[in-house]
């Protein structure tokens, strides 16, 4: 029985490190989402709204960008095809802003639902579906979005980031070393 699984693993080394690919010690690392998803509280939000209702130019860029945003959102739904990586899109309801003099706030994301300040949640592992391979789903697509936050010391910011909007199977081929042989094999 040690013979054939030495045969085994001789074969999955050869396998693996003949391929085109170089092999990967560890799965990829997605950079970090600049902001918070949580739900903003009653009084942010009543506090929001007063200042909305004393700015018509906020107001009213608000509206122009949820009405842009509402035709990019449509898309087509692929029924013959599974996704192998699934997403859910979160909002993004608060974010620390740069507010000058060195200092950042924490600021809060103007009506989060319809500005459409979203990126994606990525989960799962073996997306590729393959003995030989190792994969796992990791956020892409990242776009640069537009929108309005509104800061507790500085009011209304018009401010921009980068947040992800897919999700992609990245796939490796994971590395097999000599050490890691002898201990399948004992």
């Amino acid at each position: 029985m040690k013979t054939l699984y030495a045969v085994v693993l001789v074969v999955l080394f050869a396998y693996c490190n003949c391929q085109d690919s170089t092999c990967v010690t560890y799965p990829p690392r997605e950079k970090a989402i600049d902001g918070q998803s949580d739900v903003q509280s009653k009084d942010i939000q009543c506090q929001i709204d007063v200042a909305l209702r004393n700015d018509d130019e906020v107001r009213l860029g608000v509206a122009s960008l949820v009405a842009e945003r509402a035709l990019v959102y449509q898309h087509d739904k692929f029924v013959s095809y599974q996704d192998t990586c699934p997403r859910r899109l979160r909002n993004i309801t608060s974010l620390y802003v740069y507010i000058g003099s060195g200092k950042t706030e924490k600021c809060y994301v103007v009506e989060p639902n319809r500005q459409r300040v979203t990126y994606a949640y990525c989960s799962g592992t073996n997306c590729y579906g393959s003995f030989f391979y190792k994969s796992q789903c990791v956020r892409s697509g990242w776009t640069r979005l537009q929108f309005w936050v509104w800061c507790p010391t500085c009011g209304f910011k018009l401010i921009a980031r980068w947040y992800p909007q897919c999700c992609s199977c990245y796939r490796w081929t994971p590395c097999l070393t000599a050490a890691s042989v002898d201990r399948e094999m004992s």
